[in-house]
């Protein structure tokens, strides 16, 4: 066997920033020694558990997700893993809202907001396997009646793209090997519906799936564009500042949500918030009947 050092390094700080982000996360308050204990266990157990688990997240709900999956650990250990726009879309939205959900993945997004507000979902998920999986979970949880499923890619155009295989929510489109799958614009997915908000993460198509909805950017009655920014839109001949700039020229300006403040404050870093008429967000998360999240109330 070869002794590879720089690949056990790698390997190493990448478990270490693992790490580092568990103990930051907001809703890590207890003990730090338990939660790595946590943390620990559920690696080891997962290495002998089947391809998929059930989590139980709150309201009932139960997720199947790849016990490999990037997400699972953080649902295992905190189950709103990102505490922050999980828990603005459960201050938020209202039973007659529409929130759009495009790389749904399993649809932990979708789930969470139809359980706690009663709202409508539209959920788009292009890879035929985790596809599968987001219409277990959907029936699973009897949630038929609120989730509209597409098993779709969202894009600037109507036709096909190619998308990678095997990597469970990192798949993306790409040029060459692939698995083919039809292109939808999301003005046509919507039709003559509204929605109240969009939760964008496509692994650097975002751009792409924007321009796609001029119709919903120009309605007046949405107002909030959840949307993970980082570098993989380089790879697209897309900018992080100029998603920003197409944003901003609708009205949209970014925030960061703080769910035990219930308040909205300039900003945002991994996964940017951008919403419109800050007054009517802010009255809407204010007012919100609260969620029950690992025996506290917010």
């Amino acid at each position: 066997m070869t002794f590879r050092p720089f690949r056990y390094f790698r390997l190493g700080m990448e478990r270490f920033g693992v790490v580092r982000d568990i103990l930051a996360h907001p809703l890590t308050t207890g003990s730090k020694a338990k939660t790595l204990f946590d943390y620990v266990s559920w690696n080891l157990a997962r290495k002998t558990m089947n391809h998929k688990v059930v989590l139980q997240l709150p309201n009932d709900l139960q997720i199947i997700v790849p016990n490999q999956s990037n997400f699972a650990t953080g649902l295992y250990l905190h189950q709103f893993y990102d505490f922050r726009n999980m828990g603005f879309f459960c201050h938020f939205l209202r039973s007659d809202d529409l929130l759009l959900d495009i790389g749904a993945n399993v649809g932990v997004y979708g789930l969470l907001s139809a359980r706690a507000t009663g709202c409508q979902v539209i959920a788009c998920e292009p890879a035929p396997d985790t596809f599968r999986t987001l219409s277990d979970n959907v029936r699973l949880n009897r949630l038929e009646d609120r989730i509209e499923l597409h098993n779709a890619a969202a894009g600037d155009a109507e036709g096909t793209l190619t998308l990678s295989v095997g990597q469970h929510g990192l798949n993306h489109v790409v040029q060459g090997d692939g698995t083919t799958v039809p292109q939808r614009r999301l003005d046509d997915i919507a039709g003559d519906r509204v929605p109240r908000a969009l939760k964008l993460d496509v692994e650097g198509y975002e751009m792409h799936v924007l321009r796609g909805a001029p119709r919903i950017l120009a309605h007046p009655d949405f107002k909030v564009v959840m949307v993970e920014i980082n570098g993989l839109i380089e790879r697209y001949g897309e900018t992080i500042d100029g998603i920003r700039a197409h944003l901003r020229s609708h009205g949209f300006a970014p925030v960061a949500y703080d769910p035990a403040a219930r308040r909205l404050d300039p900003g945002g870093k991994l996964d940017e918030m951008f919403v419109r008429d800050l007054d009517f967000v802010g009255q809407r998360v204010r007012s919100a009947s609260p969620f029950e999240l690992l025996g506290k109330t917010y």
